[in-house]
């Protein structure tokens, strides 16, 4: 398998993953409150995300940056709960925005230590361990995009066209589902 394959799929597989629950309920709590409308903004978000993640991660993998991967997975966990609880108090669209890219950006510099230790131990070997993070970066944009796409999908048609929910329904509904997943997560992380 080539570089470029090893590391975009491992990217891919980064976020794709079932055992990847933390960024799958980020990205949820990220995107619940956003309609298919959005889009730009829910790219934007993603994409910003995976900046911050992959500086973090850079920096990690330098060895620039030296974090306990007790407390980066708790603050990972942390970082879900204080998205999802913020969808509970936007006034409108234009805030949510706002607060969202910003939580993506901040809280993608957490998750990006987050695999650090992973990272380094599979980069070890390659030539260039900048290729290989930009690689693993492209896989968990993409990734990511996948991920948004479903979500933003299932919601819009399932949820508000199928099941005719209403938005606040919608939003408390998705808020306690990441609540209560993440509390799993913080259990199983303490």
């Amino acid at each position: 398998m080539s570089q470029f394959d090893l590391f975009f799929h491992l990217g891919l597989k980064h976020i794709l993953n079932i055992d990847a629950a933390d960024h799958l309920l980020f990205l949820l709590a990220l995107t619940a409150i956003f309609k298919l409308k959005d889009w730009k903004h829910l790219l934007a978000m993603v994409s910003l995300f995976t900046v911050s993640h992959t500086l973090s991660l850079a920096a990690s993998a330098y060895g620039w940056v030296k974090t306990s991967d007790y407390w980066v997975e708790l603050g990972i966990v942390l970082t879900i709960i204080i998205t999802a609880l913020s969808n509970l108090f936007v006034k409108n669209n234009k805030t949510a925005v706002q607060w969202h890219l910003t939580f993506a950006f901040l809280f993608g510099l957490i998750h990006g230590m987050g695999f650090a230790h992973a990272f380094l131990m599979i980069s070890q070997g390659y030539k260039s361990k900048l290729y290989s993070l930009l690689v693993f970066a492209l896989g968990v944009e993409t990734g990511q995009v996948i991920v948004i796409v479903l979500i933003v999908a299932v919601l819009s048609i399932v949820f508000r066209r199928l099941l005719k929910t209403g938005e606040k329904t919608l939003t408390v509904g998705s808020v306690f589902f990441i609540l209560g997943y993440s509390l799993s997560l913080l259990i199983d992380r303490i």
